[in-house]
Parts: C-alpha cells; sequence; structure tokens
C-alpha cells in the first residue's frame, strides 16, 4: 500500500500513507519505508507491479549472506563461518526473504554494516566507516530490533590494536547514527501520529509485555524451536552449539551471548503478545543461533557435519515448502479491482468486512475502511455512510450476513452492497 501511494498520489518519503484510514488521510508513523520507496523508484521506470518487492527483498538477503560469511570469518574461522551461513539461509529467512517484508533486509544491511565497522576500526580507511554509516542506519531505520546485532562492534572498538583516533571518529559516526533513528522512531512518527491522527505502533510498556510473553508462554518457546528454523532439527543443533560453546569455554561466543542478551530480552518484552504470534518475530534471534549451529558442526568431521547439515536442510526446506505455490483461495482477490472499478471511482471511499488483515483492502485500490463482521449493525453502517463511503464488500461463504443494504454486484466469490 505505502509503495502504491508513493506511486499514484505523494512521493514524499516522509509521509508514508495507508488505504485503509477510514475518514483520515492516511499518512502513518512507522518503521523507515526503505522497501516502500525502493518500490516506487522501480515503478517510475517500468510502471507499478506487486513484485518488486520480493526481488529487491530477494537481492538484499543475498547479499546480506555474503557479508554474514565474511563477517564470522572476522572473529571465527572459515568453517565456522561456512556452515553458519548454510544455517542461515536456511532458517526462516528461507521464506522471508521472498515476501515484501522489512525485517530480512534490515538484518541483511545491518550485517552489510557490521563487516564494514569492523573492517575500519581494524584498518581505518574512511570509505568503510562510510558504508558503515549508511548500511547500519538504514537497517536500524527499518527495523530497530535488528540494530541491536551493533554490539558486535564492540569487540573490534576495545581490542589494543585499534588506535584511539579511529575510535573517535567511530564513536561520533555512531552518535549521529542513534540520533537519526530516534528523530525518525520518536520524534517525527509521534508527530505525524498526532497530526494525522493514526496510531503509531512503540511496542508495547515493559510491564504489559511482561504480562503477555507470560501468558502467551509456549507460544514464545515455539518462536524457538521451530518459527526460528522451522526444523526442530536445526534447534537441536543449536542447543548443541550452546553446550560446545559452554564446555569448550568459547569466550567470544559467550561474551557475544552476554553482550546480546539484555537487548533482546528488551525486544521481547517490548513486543509481547506479537512476538507469541507473529512468525517473523523471531528472525532477531536467527543469525545468533545459526552461529551455534556453525560452532557445532566445525566441531564435527566433514563428513558427519555434510550429513546432519543435509538432514536439518532437508526438515527446514519440506516445511517450507508450502511458500512455493499461492492457494487456490488467495486467486479471487485479484478481481477485486476490477469490480471496484466497475462500480466506483478511484476516489471514492469504500469498506470491506474483514479480519483486520489488509492483504485483501490493498486488492481493492481504495481508501476506506476495514471493518469487523460484529460492526455490522444498522447504526454503524449509517455512520459509515455519512462519512462518504459508498460501497461495502464482503466475501461470501466467509462473512455471510443478510444486511438491510441494496446489493449492486454479485459473483461465486463477493457481495458489494450500496451504502
Amino acid at each position: 500500500m505505502v509503495a502504491r501511494n508513493f506511486y499514484q498520489q505523494n512521493n514524499n518519503i516522509l509521509y508514508p500513507t495507508l488505504d485503509e484510514t477510514g475518514e483520515k488521510p492516511g499518512i502513518v508513523g512507522m518503521e523507515f519505508p526503505a522497501l516502500p520507496y525502493s518500490i516506487y523508484l522501480i515503478s517510475e521506470l517500468f510502471g507499478y507491479d506487486h513484485w518488486y518487492g520480493r526481488l529487491i527483498g530477494l537481492i538484499v538477503v543475498c547479499i546480506g549472506l555474503y557479508y554474514f560469511f565474511l563477517l564470522v570469518c572476522q572473529f571465527f574461522d572459515k568453517k565456522t563461518a561456512f556452515y553458519a551461513t548454510i544455517a542461515l539461509t536456511f532458517s526462516a529467512l528461507f521464506h522471508l526473504a521472498r515476501k515484501v517484508l522489512p525485517d530480512p533486509i534490515s538484518l541483511s544491511l545491518v550485517i552489510i554494516g557490521l563487516y564494514y565497522g569492523t573492517i575500519y576500526l581494524r584498518h581505518g580507511k574512511w570509505v568503510h566507516l562510510l558504508v558503515f554509516f549508511i548500511t547500519a542506519a538504514l537497517g536500524t531505520l527499518i527495523k530497530i530490533p535488528f540494530g541491536a546485532f551493533l554490539i558486535v562492534l564492540a569487540f573490534p572498538f576495545f581490542e589494543k590494536a585499534t588506535i584511539n583516533s579511529r575510535r573517535i571518529l567511530f564513536a561520533i559516526c555512531s552518535l549521529c547514527l542513534v540520533g537519526v533513528v530516534y528523530w525518525w522512531y520518536f520524534v517525527w512518527n509521534f508527530h505525524l501520529a498526532e497530526t494525522y491522527g493514526l496510531w503509531y505502533n512503540s511496542g508495547r510498556s515493559i510491564k504489559d509485555g511482561i504480562r503477555e510473553i507470560g501468558e502467551n508462554f509456549g507460544d514464545v518457546l515455539e518462536r524457538f524451536y521451530f518459527s526460528a528454523f522451522h526444523s526442530y532439527f536445526f534447534f537441536a543443533l543449536t542447543l548443541a552449539g550452546l553446550g560446545f560453546v559452554i564446555y569448550r569455554r568459547n569466550k567470544k561466543m559467550m561474551w557475544l551471548l552476554v553482550a546480546f542478551a539484555p537487548f533482546f530480552i528488551g525486544y521481547l518484552f517490548k513486543s509481547g503478545f506479537l512476538f507469541a504470534h507473529h512468525g517473523y518475530y523471531a528472525l532477531v534471534a536467527v543469525p545468533v543461533m545459526a552461529l551455534l549451529v556453525g560452532i557445532f558442526l566445525q566441531e564435527l568431521p566433514r563428513k558427519w557435519a555434510a550429513i546432519v547439515l543435509l538432514i536439518g536442510i532437508g526438515e527446514s526446506v519440506a516445511n517450507q515448502q508450502h511458500d512455493f505455490f499461492i492457494k487456490d483461495r488467495e486467486f479471487v482477490k485479484l478481481q477485486l479491482a476490477e469490480i471496484a472499478n466497475q462500480l466506483s471511482t478511484p476516489s471514492d471511499k469504500v469498506a470491506l468486512v474483514s479480519n483486520q488483515n489488509p492483504n485483501e483492502f490493498y486488492f481493492l485500490n481504495r481508501k476506506g475502511w476495514m471493518i469487523a463482521p460484529t460492526d455490522l449493525n444498522s447504526a454503524f453502517l449509517t455512520d459509515l455512510s455519512s462519512k462518504g463511503c459508498r460501497l461495502l464488500f464482503m466475501r461470501k461463504g466467509k462473512y455471510d450476513q443478510n444486511l438491510p443494504l441494496k446489493i449492486v454486484f454479485e459473483n461465486q466469490d463477493y457481495l458489494v452492497f450500496e451504502l
């Protein structure tokens, strides 16, 4: 929606706009819309289409995986880096990378930033500092939680070989990075919310987050033992790697876990219910878990490591194979824009009976309301009409209700009522 609205309406990146806005203009505070804006820029050249975001995500993630390998090589051996990179490739990232989703892109950009930040602190080339700032700032702007990985840079920062002039420049650069992220999320987004009236998701309070995590603890655990890799076997390898870290007293990894834990716990409690019920929220933990897998596998003879790795890959791909296909029931949504064009103009406001998933509303390509089936009463419908809503769309077989409204369109999939 945001990408299409950049293309069709206002292309100012500071004012991302949604469709399900009711009578409001739709400008919303959100994560920095780098992905939607990239889709918009490509659309300026080739015309708008839905799939550009998938290609952008896949390209950025593939580059990020390469830099993950290079980054791990900076702190561990190549064997560990290779196994860890394969584990990360066939984690939840395997299907998330092909979705129009900012999280995998954010992770990849932060990983690239980590690599160049490490290289700068060790070798001092200003171009590496510049690339660090651009990629790390952009990655953290897109999704704050992945900025937690920047703690890794404390290791080269405090190395004895790192000279003070590099530390000073790096610290200044990092403060600028934090300042930009703070301004976007805690100044500008709140300004948009107050000015344009759409709620800005700034996370739960810590108290509410802890309560929600406790109430949904089983689902939270599932995010680790299954959602992270879509493989119980890979999770077992993660635990085995943790065991080897403790047994071998792997100080680098132990310090990394200690440094990363407070940030991750804070993210967990700020996410609360959302972490428990959205599988992709576990992506923040996956690179660390993949590194533990790599540490375990490098302890094995190469032949056995390959066999174990292939078992994990096989289970992971099998559990994600559904993502290679589109379910037949999803294709019916593609007719929504054509139906809307037959019955209304692009400026007309409409409503859609929905479970609050904006996917279906997106295909209408109209502004308006998503409403719950429980709200379909005479008073609510009258209020909708008074606010300028012209049409009400309803999926047949899913939200069937008899309404005191004139039916202006009906086929085997949808009913459309006039308000």
